[in-house]
């Protein structure tokens, strides 16, 4: 048989706490109602503004990579000369001249920095812009872009991808001013970042500047290399012609008319000074 529990009356009595509190609160506030409309007034606010600063945040990212990518899609358009060799892009959209390509690509991503330049895609045209000015031949601009870039990196976590990229192309810019000193600086940096994606262009600008410092075998064995590692490639190409200009200038020094000057610019279709590949593609965040 179950045991009775018996409960006293006081303890019947014991008002109920959380009814109690309830009733508390209520109490208060009849007592307080401008106070109440204005608490609940300023939470309302409050929320209201996170909801706007949310949506305002979200629509500026949108609109900086919109013009991002506008200004990926003019880097990427081709020249005039380009179509007429593919007649699937006849009639496309197309650039006179490389200049004026850089051109437009210069204004729009100028544009995403006055507009978004302490965000991530203002500090991700920084970088292009220098590349553009790089690929005009305006190597002071460049130079100075890349050092505006690489100075608001520091100390963020985003962007890192592009360090490396920017070092080679102040490595390039410094080569085409002749200031080799800087340029096998920054060539020094991309091989000790042990990046195979641009160690290649880093070995053949370093192989350039032993030569125009008159140490061909230490330039020789870097190109030989090259050749060995990159066969059918671009440096490969690069390589040759560098050994076939070394090996021209010792025939022309010995008074000889053997023909030593292996691979000739003009049989590869490559300019002897390129660097071979861009140092990044827009909007390529792999190291490739």
């Amino acid at each position: 048989m179950a045991k009775k529990i018996k409960v006293s009356r006081k303890k019947i009595k014991r008002p109920d706490e959380f009814l109690t509190f309830t009733d508390q609160v209520i109490k208060y506030l009849n007592e307080h109602k401008n106070l109440s409309l204005g608490v609940l007034g300023g939470l309302v606010a409050a929320l209201v503004i996170t909801n706007v600063i949310t949506y305002t945040l979200k629509t500026r990212k949108a609109n900086a990579d919109k013009l991002l990518v506008e200004a990926f899609a003019i880097l990427s358009t081709p020249l005039s000369n380009e179509l007429s060799s593919n007649p699937v892009l006849k009639g496309s959209k197309s650039y006179a001249s490389g200049d004026e390509r850089s051109d437009e690509a210069i204004k729009k991503l100028s544009e995403v920095i006055k507009q978004f330049g302490n965000r991530e895609a203002g500090m991700e045209a920084k970088f292009h812009l220098a590349e553009a000015y790089l690929n005009k031949g305006d190597y002071a601009h460049a130079l100075s872009s890349y050092q505006d870039f690489l100075k608001e990196l520091a100390g963020k976590p985003t962007g890192k991808f592009l360090e490396y990229p920017a070092y080679l192309g102040m490595a390039k810019a410094y080569y085409q001013t002749n200031d080799n000193k800087n340029a096998e600086l920054y060539f020094q940096k991309v091989l000790d970042s042990k990046q195979d994606a641009y160690s290649a262009e880093a070995n053949l600008g370093q192989a350039r500047i032993l030569i125009k410092d008159g140490q061909v075998d230490q330039a020789r064995e870097i190109l030989d290399n090259l050749i060995k590692t990159y066969p059918g490639s671009i440096y490969d190409q690069l390589a040759q012609i560098e050994l076939g200009n070394l090996a021209g200038t010792n025939a022309k020094a010995a008074k000889t008319k053997t023909d030593t000057s292996g691979v000739k610019p003009d049989a590869t279709g490559v300019k002897p000074e390129s660097f071979g590949i861009k140092t990044n593609e827009p909007g390529d965040k792999s190291a490739k």
